[in-house]
C-alpha cells in the first residue's frame, strides 16, 4: 500500500477499538485458527538463523501477541522450547494441545512475571506488534533477552490474487473495512517501516513470499476471522456483506471455466530483526 493510501487510510481509522477485545469471540478465534493463512518454514528459519549468530544454542523462545499459536508452533522446530502469550482466552484455547515443546499461557505483552530475566533467545511478534504498547513491550523484552538474545517483529500484507477480478473484489473488501481497523493498523499496511528496534545494526528482510491455492470457503473463513469484518458485520445486521462477497467471487471462477474452483491468494511477508548487545 502506497504512503498516500497509508496516509489516507489512518484518517478513516477507528481511535475507539479496545484492542484487548479484538480476538475474544470463539467462533472467531476458532475461524482464526483453521483460516488464517501460516508462515513458512523458510521465515522461520530465517529468523532462526539470525538468532544463531550470537546465540548459537537456542533453548527458549516466546512469540507475544501468538493467537491460536501459528508461528508459535513454527518455531517449535528450531527451540529446544517455545511460549506463546496472547491477551485473548479464546485465543489460547484454540491453540494446539499437542506439541510437546509448546506451552500457551494468557497474558500481556509488556508483563511477562513467568519469565525470568535475562533467559530468552528470541521474543517474537508476528502480526499482532501493531496492537501492543510498544515502549512498555520493548523494555520488557530486554529484561526477558539474555544477552544477544533476539527480537523479531514480522508480518504480512493484505493478501492479493493472481485473478485480476478477484484481487478487484479482496481490496474493494478491505476498502470498505478501513474505518473498522484501530488506526495503529496502519503500521501493517506500511509494513513496520515506522517502527524502530531498539537495538543497532538491527536489520529487515522484505524478501519472503508465499502463495496459497486456495478455494471460495477457505478464504471467506479467512476473512470472517478478522477483526474489521467481525466489526462491520455488528454495525451492519441487516447486509449479507461476506454472502455478497462471496456470489462475486463465484461468478467469476464460474465464467473462468475453472474446474477446481481454486485460485491463488498471494502474501508478502516483512521481518525486523535484532541482536540485544552482549555488554
Amino acid at each position: 500500500m502506497s504512503g498516500e493510501l497509508i496516509n489516507a487510510a489512518r484518517e478513516m481509522m477507528s481511535t475507539t477499538v479496545d484492542k484487548t477485545k479484538m480476538y475474544v469471540d470463539m467462533e472467531q478465534s476458532k475461524a482464526y485458527a483453521e483460516h488464517r493463512p501460516r508462515y513458512t518454514d523458510e521465515l522461520f528459519k530465517t529468523i532462526s538463523d539470525y538468532c544463531k549468530e550470537t546465540v548459537p544454542s537456542l533453548n527458549l523462545a516466546v512469540d507475544i501477541g501468538c493467537g491460536p499459536g501459528m508461528s508459535t508452533t513454527g518455531f517449535a522446530k528450531y527451540f529446544k522450547k517455545v511460549i506463546g502469550v496472547d491477551v485473548s482466552e479464546t485465543q489460547i484455547a484454540c491453540a494446539p494441545k499437542d506439541i510437546p515443546n509448546c506451552e500457551f499461557k494468557v497474558g500481556y505483552s509488556d508483563k511477562l512475571p513467568f519469565i525470568k530475566s535475562g533467559t530468552v533467545d528470541l521474543i517474537c511478534s508476528g502480526e499482532s506488534f501493531n496492537l501492543m504498547p510498544q515502549k512498555e513491550t520493548f523494555a520488557e523484552a530486554d529484561r526477558v533477552l539474555r544477552p544477544g538474545g533476539t527480537i523479531a517483529i514480522f508480518g504480512y500484507d493484505l493478501p492479493s490474487s493472481d485473478n485480476p477480478e478477484i484481487d478487484a473484489v479482496i481490496q474493494k473488501m478491505w476498502v470498505t473495512m478501513i474505518p473498522y481497523w484501530p488506526k495503529d493498523s496502519t503500521q501493517i499496511f506500511d509494513r513496520f517501516n515506522s517502527v524502530e528496534l531498539p537495538y543497532p545494526g538491527w536489520v529487515r528482510n522484505d524478501t519472503l513470499k508465499m502463495t496459497m491455492r486456495t478455494d471460495l470457503a477457505k478464504h471467506i473463513g479467512m476473512m470472517k476471522s478478522t477483526w474489521p469484518v467481525v466489526a462491520y458485520g455488528r454495525d451492519h445486521p441487516e447486509e449479507d456483506f461476506i454472502g455478497d462477497i462471496s456470489r462475486q467471487i463465484e461468478e467469476i471462477l464460474e465464467r473462468s471455466g475453472s474446474s477446481t474452483k481454486e485460485y491463488n491468494v498471494n502474501y508478502s511477508f516483512f521481518i525486523l530483526m535484532g541482536h540485544k548487545p552482549k555488554n
